[in-house]
């Protein structure tokens, strides 16, 4: 199924995780434009040029982390919705950093689980 220009942008630095991130997406029918950077520092840069819906962010980063390089994607792209991954559970770091820039947080445990129905309920997908 295709989401008519939807644009989603992959900031993760382990290349074989944001490969499977990117099939799971895939392989679930999301048909969006794909981006991906393995770098803050890149995924700004790359936010700034493609302006993406949606920005699936790993928290540990080289460089800036991810933190930082969401807060700057969100300073110049407001609109754009910004999912954390990380390795840390998602409850607890959801009780510790509550902002406006994230939409959600999801553990990577529970990628194959959760991202999904995340995306879909961002863009109001039924």
């Amino acid at each position: 199924m295709s989401y008519g220009g939807t644009k989603i942008l992959i900031v993760e630095d382990h290349d074989d995780f944001r490969r499977a991130v990117r099939k799971h997406i895939e392989k679930h029918g999301l048909s969006m434009d794909v981006y991906e950077a393995d770098s803050g520092e890149i995924g700004v840069g790359m936010a700034v040029r493609s302006n993406p819906d949606i920005v699936l962010m790993d928290i540990s980063l080289p460089g800036i982390d991810g933190l930082e390089a969401a807060r700057q994607i969100k300073a110049r792209l407001p609109k754009s919705k910004i999912i954390f991954l990380t390795m840390f559970e998602a409850e607890s770091f959801r009780e510790t950093f509550q902002s406006d820039v994230a939409s959600d947080y999801i553990g990577k445990s529970d990628l194959y689980e959760k991202l999904v129905p995340a995306i879909k309920r961002i863009l109001d997908i039924k």
